[in-house]
């Protein structure tokens, strides 16, 4: 960046805390209430909708109230030597991205739902239009999630960051907006008993290196180990989901798959009718009327094939893993080499046995590592997109096959595929207790080094 493009910079002391839902779960909780007392017809459509934004009113008050208090409470920490530059506070703010999803699909759920019974026609075109509405009624819905966000205070920052807040001409001419990390000549700018670094320690500008290595080298093993975990998971279950696609095919419906696979389908209009035409808890009482155990084969089926589908999708994604896996450890071993001999270089320097020659030496390899580094990052970001895809696409494919042993419980009873979700959830549940209760602390551990 051309410092003649610059038109601005101010310095900003960036905060990370960890994010906390509930003031987003008594919001819903709520809305919940309000809901159900729409459903009873307590309000009118207009009231229902006039209460909703009041309430989304309130809550942006209170949340821009609550970050300025925030701002002004960690303000005070702030070392006095760098008060002339007068940093600002600002806060990171991470939403967890399960909880974003989660919102949205609630959101457009709930408004096609709200659309399809305040419009009287349902003529295809009106579907569109609901579709339409539904969307946007979806990024409404998101913004509670937005104004809604707390932090747990009381474990204190997890990181404090200052940076550069630039404001730059980019090549079309305009002003753009970008940040620069300067925590490397602000290392104690932030003063806080809380801050939960707990107890970094500055290192020598010889030994960042071998911990941005060692980060590397870490989340590669870790991308590493799970899209090889996943290449054998889709390996075996999907073979297994696509032989239960043949063996139900061959089974049941040789030779009259056309019949069985139209009469589902009209099995699954019908259904759909009665429900939009009566109460949500018709929903429920029309399956056993509208679906036949022919019905429940022809759905297997479709689950296993695309449960199996999707488990060769992550087949061949981990073909591109594997090209960008080895370039990004044939850089790391390039850096874990220069690294060793700027450490011997190093130590020379230490034991005055240093002449030219070895200065422009050292001075190579430092540029070396930091063109390496700048490389292994960048080609980390190509990589973790990638790894992403796989686990969105995996994450689907379990789920197919997991809707699938549901539902072959009731090929026994219904009381059986019950039995298989309880099991399902209960394992969803304590693993997310897990997670949210002890994973942080390891977390803060590690960051320590």
């Amino acid at each position: 960046m051309s410092e003649s493009n610059l038109l601005s910079q101010d310095l900003q002391i960036e905060l990370k805390f960890k994010y906390t839902p509930w003031f987003f779960i008594l919001d819903q909780f709520l809305r919940f209430i309000l809901l159900i007392a729409y459903l009873k017809d307590y309000f009118s459509t207009a009231a229902f909708l006039s209460i909703q934004y009041f309430i989304l009113l309130v809550i942006i008050l209170i949340y821009n109230s609550y970050k300025n208090k925030l701002k002004e409470k960690y303000s005070l920490y702030i070392n006095s030597k760098y008060q002339h530059e007068d940093p600002k506070i600002t806060i990171e703010e991470e939403i967890p991205y399960g909880l974003v999803i989660y919102q949205i699909l609630f959101g457009f759920i709930f408004s096609f739902w709200f659309f399809y019974h305040t419009f009287e026609s349902h003529a295809w075109y009106m579907f569109i239009l609901i579709f339409l509405f539904s969307i946007i009624s979806a990024c409404v819905c998101v913004l509670p999630l937005i104004f809604t966000v707390r932090y747990r205070e009381t474990i204190g920052i997890i990181s404090a960051k200052a940076q550069l807040c630039k404001i730059v001409k980019d090549k079309n001419n305009e002003n753009d907006i970008v940040y620069e990390d300067v925590s490397v000549n602000y290392p104690d700018i932030f003063v806080s008993d809380k801050l939960i670094g707990y107890g970094t320690i500055e290192l020598d500008p010889v030994d960042l290196n071998d911990t941005r290595i060692a980060k590397l080298e870490s989340e590669m093993k870790n991308i590493t180990y799970r899209s090889e975990a996943w290449m054998l998971e889709s390996v075996f279950l999907g073979g297994l989901a696509f032989s239960g696609f043949l063996t139900v095919a061959s089974a049941n419906f040789l030779g009259k798959e056309p019949v069985v696979f139209n009469n589902f389908i009209l099995h699954f209009k019908s259904y759909f009718e009665k429900c939009f035409d009566n109460e949500i808890i018709s929903w429920f009482i029309q399956i056993e009327d509208s679906f036949n155990r022919s019905d429940l084969y022809i759905l297997i089926m479709l689950l296993c094939l695309l449960s199996s589908v999707f488990f060769l999708l992550v087949l061949i994604l981990r073909l591109r893993l594997n090209s960008l896996s080895l370039n990004m450890d044939h850089l790391i071993r390039i850096l874990n080499i220069f690294n060793a001999k700027e450490e011997e270089l190093f130590n020379l320097k230490l034991e005055n046995d240093f002449g030219e020659y070895q200065i422009r030496r050292l001075e190579k390899i430092e540029k070396k590592i930091d063109t390496a580094l700048t490389d292994a990052d960048n080609l980390l970001k190509e990589l973790k997109p990638t790894s992403i895809m796989m686990n969105t696409y995996r994450t689907i494919a379990v789920f197919l096959f997991y809707i699938v042993l549901i539902l072959s419980g009731f090929y026994f009873m219904p009381f059986v595929a019950i039995l298989i979700l309880f099991l399902f959830l209960f394992t969803q549940i304590f693993g997310y207790f897990q997670k949210y209760s002890k994973i942080e602390r390891i977390r803060n551990l590690i960051k320590k080094h």
